[in-house]
């Protein structure tokens, strides 16, 4: 059963890869978001990896996953009776998401300025690689350019080492999300006055903003804090947080001051199980060094942490992450297992809670597991309303039941190009 949140409130989706989540968002609350394709299809829809390794226009994962709850319908914006035929559909929207390069829509009569004449109360928004001034407002960008422009990929990977991308592209991801809060924050000044307006989204500006947990620190400001990669950086890289276990990974610290208690837990269950070297067993074997301790560490001082950060992972080699999950919480360690993605799917917490749900995919003969609600609301549960929609299969649905086309007609548009 779909949100009601957003219900009878409709959302003309635009967008490409750098906003796909936006509408999705908007989907999950129940708002009528509406998938405007060019007639080959998004270019979402080639992006793998594919259902069964089978490449096709509805096979696409991130396709299937971004798209859930929408509407297709195709539509030529180079058509001139495309255009016309959006314009009418534009009309119909309460909220527009767009992510084509800059004056794109302005250049063929469907920005903002015009679309706002005939429907005044419109929130459109344009989502950008750099905004819309500037000097880089003209540039293009991939995800990656983004997540370098914006500062994040200086964080990512090891000291000494060239900077990285995350695994996953994320700066679209952030920029559809800030899409979404914007186009709502709008929405409410819309309900006192009944008039919209257009929002730019930076992409670069979102992932500027995702080093807010950067200020305090002075990793960015020349001082001694570099690339971190799978050390923390607030002792210089030379504090080791990720550690191997018997089936994955295992993140945890051993560490003076607040973290303590902790370290001294770690080593009293490692004696109890006869596996602390003798040295680390004794009483002040493992010198606890807060992070000001380590300013003026020796080298002597950094190895005998190595030495026993090299005997708690052979300690782990031994123990699965269940395992040493449950003397985790016994014993009041801080530390946690990696989760891998098939964690995740069988995690027994987020299954209490019915976080993930099944949709039926009627056109690829099967039901999909999705991530659920985004937050769980006792009035007006959102989450995801039903499965992604074949390439143009609400065309007769939004022109003729919607716009009051004549079935002949979207025969003929469909013959000379236009939808």
């Amino acid at each position: 059963m779909g949100s009601e949140l957003l219900k009878g409130f409709r959302m003309l989706d635009l967008t490409d890869e750098k906003g796909a989540l936006c509408g999705k968002i908007f989907a999950d609350m129940g708002a009528d978001v509406i998938k405007v394709e060019p007639p080959a299809g998004c270019s979402t829809r080639t992006i793998p990896p594919f259902l069964d390794d089978l490449p096709g226009p509805d096979r696409s994962l991130y396709a299937i996953a971004y798209h859930a709850g929408k509407r297709s319908v195709t539509l030529n914006l180079d058509s001139a009776d495309g255009r016309a035929l959006f314009r009418k559909l534009a009309d119909t929207a309460d909220f527009l998401v767009e992510s084509f390069p800059l004056d794109y829509m302005n250049e063929r009569g469907l920005g903002y300025e015009e679309l706002s004449r005939s429907n005044p109360r419109l929130i459109y928004t344009s989502i950008t690689p750099f905004g819309d001034r500037g000097p880089a407002s003209r540039y293009r960008a991939a995800d990656i350019v983004s997540w370098a422009a914006g500062g994040m990929m200086y964080l990512m990977g090891e000291e000494g080492k060239p900077p990285l991308e995350l695994s996953l592209p994320q700066a679209g991801l952030h920029a559809g999300a800030e899409a979404a809060v914007a186009s709502l924050i709008a929405h409410y000044p819309r309900e006192l006055d009944g008039v919209g307006q257009h929002i730019v989204i930076d992409m670069q500006a979102c992932v500027v903003s995702t080093l807010m947990n950067e200020q305090a620190m002075p990793l960015l400001h020349g001082d001694y804090l570099r690339r971190s990669g799978i050390y923390t950086g607030a002792i210089g890289g030379r504090r080791k947080t990720i550690f191997r276990c018997k089936d994955g990974y295992i993140s945890g610290l051993l560490a003076g001051g607040a973290y303590l208690p902790s370290t001294n837990a770690i080593i009293d269950w490692m004696k109890e199980e006869q596996a602390a070297p003798e040295w680390l067993a004794q009483p002040g074997g493992l010198k606890a060094l807060t992070p000001a301790g380590f300013m003026n560490a020796t080298e002597a001082d950094f190895r005998e942490l190595e030495m026993a950060e090299e005997a708690f992972e052979r300690f782990l080699m031994t123990k699965t992450k269940a395992e040493i999950w449950q003397n985790i919480l016994r014993r009041r360690i801080l530390a946690a297992p990696v989760a891998t993605v098939a964690d995740i799917a069988q995690d027994p917490h987020l299954a209490a809670r019915g976080y993930f749900v099944k949709i039926d995919h009627p056109h690829l003969d099967r039901e999909l597991t999705f991530p659920g609600a985004f937050a769980k609301m006792s009035v007006t549960p959102v989450g995801p309303a039903g499965p992604s929609p074949q390439l143009g299969q609400h065309n007769h649905e939004v022109y003729c039941e919607l716009l009051g086309l004549a079935p002949e007609l979207l025969v003929q548009l469909r013959a000379i190009g236009a939808i």
